[in-house]
């Protein structure tokens, strides 16, 4: 199962679209073992690990507003969709839901 590409997160169960959006459209871009993340003010760098039944587990770290920040997660890929939870250490997490996008 390949799941480089770049995703636009379009639904977070804690956040509306247009906050996920603030600064710029919220993602995941993935290559291999490594990729990024984007949404609100948050900017994370992600180390993935692909388990089994298609489960990838990711730690991350980055920066909220300048402020270090850090966490973990997991998510599922169908087809183009990753579908899927982030956890902040000592703070809030959310599920979402982020589509491939056009050309990735």
């Amino acid at each position: 199962m390949n799941i480089d590409g770049d995703y636009e997160i379009v639904e977070m169960d804690q956040w509306d679209k247009e906050d996920i959006d603030l600064v710029e459209p919220g993602y995941i871009r993935i290559n291999g073992n490594r990729g990024e993340l984007h949404f609100i003010c948050v900017d994370g760098q992600m180390d993935i690990r692909k388990g089994e039944a298609g489960v990838c587990i990711f730690s991350w770290e980055g920066f909220d507003e300048g402020d270090s920040v850090s966490g973990f997660g997991e998510f599922v890929s169908d087809g183009d969709t990753l579908t899927g939870r982030i956890y902040f250490h000592d703070g809030d997490d959310s599920s979402f839901v982020a589509r491939k996008t056009s050309g990735s």
